[in-house]
């Protein structure tokens, strides 16, 4: 069993869908002016020597569409990225800079919460992690999904801001100050890096 001192990094959706889109230039500046890809590299560098397992939590659809809800809402998400990102595609591929590693763990949910559907609970408790460091994109969606459902499965939850991200600054910011101190301690990278050391 690796333990990492009880420690382990849980990224969300760090997909080429979401952080380098073919055909959307302005979307891609976007998250390079975020930085979160180069803290999610800092985070990443920091857990691999302290010995903390990194959990890559992606999505990946069906051509048919088949394993898509279809459910009705005020606001429709087109599960939610702008195509389909189809199992095996460009789209679904993990970015070029943040790499998997074969120590790492590689969860494919099929729902916006991690946990939903998926063993990401069992894999975790076996690693001997109590306390989960959580980044990815997007912050409102995903993160917050995986930090709500883990402080009610009794995880003391870690949101690394630096690491979180969504082009609409707003929900991101709303998520960030107003929704997810309640499920876990928001903390900057610099704190999060010092923690792990």
């Amino acid at each position: 069993m690796v333990n990492g001192g009880g420690r382990a990094v849980v990224l969300n959706d760090m997909i080429r869908g979401n952080l380098d889109r073919e055909g959307d230039p302005d979307h891609n500046e976007l998250i390079r002016r975020s930085g979160i890809v180069s803290s999610a590299q800092q985070l990443v560098a920091a857990a691999r020597r302290s010995g903390a397992p990194i959990v890559w939590i992606r999505v990946e659809r069906r051509a048919d569409r088949t394993d898509v809800p279809e459910t009705r809402t005020d606001r429709p998400m087109g599960w939610h990225l702008p195509t389909v990102v189809t199992r095996g595609s460009w789209m679904a591929e993990q970015i070029a800079e943040l790499p998997v590693e074969d120590q790492d763990h590689v969860v494919l949910k099929p729902r916006l919460d991690p946990f939903q559907a998926t063993d990401l609970d069992l894999r975790l408790r076996t690693l001997g992690a109590r306390t989960l460091y959580l980044g990815g994109y997007s912050t409102n969606m995903g993160v917050e999904s995986c930090a709500r459902t883990a402080h009610d499965l009794g995880y003391n939850v870690v949101v690394v801001r630096d690491c979180c991200h969504n082009v609409a600054t707003d929900l991101h910011q709303i998520s960030m100050d107003r929704i997810l101190p309640y499920f876990a301690r928001v903390i900057s990278l610099g704190d999060a890096l010092a923690e792990l050391a």
